[in-house]
């Protein structure tokens, strides 16, 4: 993937085009960490992602979708990557305290330096597989893109929800129609997202259900 020439300006527009528009400063930082995720991914190859427009369009665009979508305050980023979605959401909602689930070293330390370079207070790396994080407080929102097959999934999830818990799922639309039938502990919630914003991803939201404790 080429350098990515995507002043603020540009993200901007691409983001207003989605009905996904933010204020300057917040647009700016957006677009600093597309310029990071550009120059590592020369070296590192942390994305196949070709050019800034599928950048802005797919990546940025579907991981802002999410926002509205969110619950609570401690939120987890499930296989973050090259820190879709987690990182754009951490960038929009300083109140919120973020986890990038990232097991690959390449990707982690790529997470660290971007949490450094745009100062994100808000937001912790965990260079571990999800099923070997620490065990503490369950997350009220948990994301995941490409992480896994939904069986595998929803066995890596659930140990880091508690009943009330949100997943939120980037995914394509057959994998997205076997999420939803979930189990018996999670349950299926609508999903709106702006039209504007033309996901070529499936959202699928479940809240987790039921009476058991997490541990």
């Amino acid at each position: 993937m080429e350098e990515i020439p995507l002043h603020a300006a540009a993200v901007d527009a691409s983001l207003r085009s989605a009905g996904l528009g933010q204020d300057a400063a917040t647009t700016a930082a957006l677009a600093e960490f597309l310029g990071l995720l550009s120059r590592w991914n020369r070296v590192h190859n942390l994305t196949g992602t070709r050019g800034p427009r599928e950048l802005v369009e797919r990546h940025l665009v579907e991981s802002l979708a999410l926002r509205r979508l969110l619950a609570g305050t401690r939120i987890a980023d499930v296989g973050s990557g090259a820190g879709f979605p987690g990182v754009p959401l951490a960038i929009c909602e300083s109140a919120r305290r973020f986890t990038l689930i990232e097991s690959r070293g390449k990707r982690a330390s790529f997470l660290r330096h971007v949490v450094a370079e745009l100062e994100l207070t808000n937001t912790t790396v965990a260079h571990v597989r999800a099923e070997d994080l620490p065990a503490g407080l369950p997350f009220d929102t948990v994301l995941a893109r490409a992480v896994a097959r939904p069986a595998e999934l929803m066995a890596i999830v659930r140990p880091l929800t508690a009943p009330g818990s949100v997943l939120l799922v980037l995914t394509s639309a057959k994998l997205a129609e076997r999420l939803r039938e979930p189990g018996a502990d999670f349950a299926v919630r609508e999903v709106t997202v702006p039209e504007t914003a033309q996901l070529k991803s499936t959202v699928v939201m479940l809240e987790r259900t039921g009476s058991r404790q997490w541990a």
